[in-house]
């Protein structure tokens, strides 16, 4: 299930923001600071090229971001996109 960014607080979309960055880039593995991914990060997620993707069958029933294009077809339908 896609969740849109309005739906969230503040607190736990930058959350949600650090977390990517970490996971994806880690804290060291590139030149650009986190404060800096993290601006980029919430300008993709802005122009919709990275979603919350919120997975309630999942056992910890997580939200996190992804890519939209790691999205299925189906994920894609469900944000008319």
């Amino acid at each position: 299930m896609i969740i849109p960014l309005d739906q969230l607080s503040d607190d736990a979309l930058n959350g949600l923001i650090e977390e990517y960055c970490i996971r994806e880039h880690g804290l060291n593995e590139t030149e650009s600071p986190l404060t800096e991914r993290k601006a980029t990060i919430l300008a993709a997620l802005r122009r919709g090229e990275v979603v919350v993707l919120y997975t309630p069958n999942n056992p910890n029933q997580v939200a996190t971001l992804v890519n939209r294009d790691q999205l299925g077809d189906r994920d894609l339908a469900a944000l008319d996109l």
